[in-house]
């Protein structure tokens, strides 16, 4: 069965047929002439309606994009209170911290008003540095640790956490009242001794 004899035979159905070129013909001179007048009357009520539909619509939308936008410049100006609050807790652990300047970078004021905890913010643009003082700090404290115990009289540095200096007296019977609180404080600090 080809197309046409479907639609003839959906149509015969349906009880409707499909407008021929004559009928077509028919509407034009209709729209055109003597009920030209009413065509355009019916068409600009349409074209009115769907006009005041859009306008409406975009006053809408206009009316919840101002509402968000207000919410949004809330919320943002409640993040940055929230820092002002929390600059002195930062300074105790931070000294160099000032709010005003961090907001000045660009990736700390964008993870601030992305609702980012303070902290976890400065912690997050600073990293890098504060990694750097960090290393700096242990080398230095070490470098300390190391010279305290060469200058205590220590011949060299204890291994593994522990000492192990041997006494050098074999008789501990011809050790000194001195000697003896020196073996004491050392067994205190976790040494080994040897006789």
């Amino acid at each position: 069965m080809d197309m046409e004899e479907k639609g003839t035979q959906v149509c015969d159905q349906t009880g409707d047929t499909a407008p021929d070129a004559g009928e077509q013909e028919d509407f034009e001179t209709l729209i055109r002439g003597r009920y030209k007048e009413a065509f355009d009357a019916r068409v600009r009520k349409i074209l009115d309606g769907r006009l005041r539909g859009m306008r409406q619509e975009n006053q809408h939308l206009k009316e919840q994009q101002e509402k968000t936008d207000r919410e949004r410049r809330a919320e943002a100006a409640g993040r940055i209170e929230r820092l002002r609050r929390q600059e002195g807790e930062l300074q105790k652990v931070y000294p160099d911290f000032c709010w005003q300047e961090e907001m000045r970078r660009e990736d700390f004021g964008r993870l601030i008003l992305a609702g980012v905890e303070p902290r976890t913010a400065y912690e997050t643009v600073h990293g890098r540095e504060l990694m750097e003082k960090a290393m700096r700090y242990a080398a230095g404290r070490t470098r300390r640790q190391v010279a305290g115990s060469l200058a205590s009289g220590m011949g060299r540095v204890a291994e593994n956490g522990g000492r192990s200096i041997a006494v050098t007296a074999s008789d501990p019977r011809g050790l000194t009242s001195e000697d003896l609180a020196d073996i004491r404080r050392r067994v205190l600090d976790g040494e080994k001794i040897r006789f």
